[in-house]
C-alpha cells in the first residue's frame, strides 16, 4: 500500500479532536520555525544553536508525548485519545518546563538570543510531541490492521 493510501484511510479513522489536535500542532510548529528560520537569518541566534534548540527540545517532547493515551474506540471505529493518569505528571512536568524554560536558558543565553532560541526549543518539543502522537496512531492502527 502506498503512502497516500495509507494517509486516507488514516485519516477516516483518526477522532475528529485528535485529527484537529494533529492540525494545530503542526501549523504551530510551521510557524514558530519560521520565526526561527527568520531569527537564524537575521542573525539573532546561529544555526547551530537553532538546532541546538530543536536536538534538545525533540526527545523532550517525546516523554511529553506521553501525556495522552492513544486507542481505539470500538464504538466510532476512530483512533481516539485521552490522558492517563501518568500522563497528568507528565502535563505538570511540560508545564514546569515551559514556564522555567527562558529562566533555566538565560543562565547561558541574553536578550534576543534567549528569545530565538526558547522559541526553537519550544519548536523541538511540540515536534517531539506530535511525533510521538503520531507514531502512538499508527501503532494503533496496525495493531486494528487498518493500514
Amino acid at each position: 500500500m502506498d503512502y497516500s493510501a495509507k494517509r486516507k484511510i488514516a485519516k477516516q479513522h483518526v477522532g475528529q479532536r485528535l485529527g484537529t489536535r494533529l492540525r494545530i500542532f503542526s501549523i504551530i510548529i510551521t510557524v514558530i520555525v519560521g520565526i526561527g528560520a527568520y531569527n537564524v537569518l537575521s542573525n539573532q541566534i546561529s544555526a547551530s544553536l537553532a538546532v541546538g534548540g530543536l536536538v534538545l527540545g525533540i526527545p523532550l517532547g517525546f516523554v511529553v508525548g506521553r501525556m495522552y493515551k492513544i486507542f481505539w474506540h470500538t464504538d466510532t471505529q476512530k483512533v481516539v485519545s485521552t490522558m492517563d493518569k501518568l500522563g497528568i505528571f507528565f502535563l505538570a512536568a511540560y508545564i514546569i518546563i515551559d514556564l522555567s524554560r527562558k529562566w533555566f536558558f538565560s543562565h547561558w543565553l541574553q536578550g534576543a538570543q534567549l528569545n530565538a532560541f526558547t522559541l526553537v526549543f519550544l519548536a523541538g518539543l511540540m515536534l517531539g510531541r506530535l511525533l510521538t502522537i503520531i507514531r502512538n496512531i499508527k501503532k494503533v492502527l496496525r495493531e486494528e490492521d487498518k493500514i
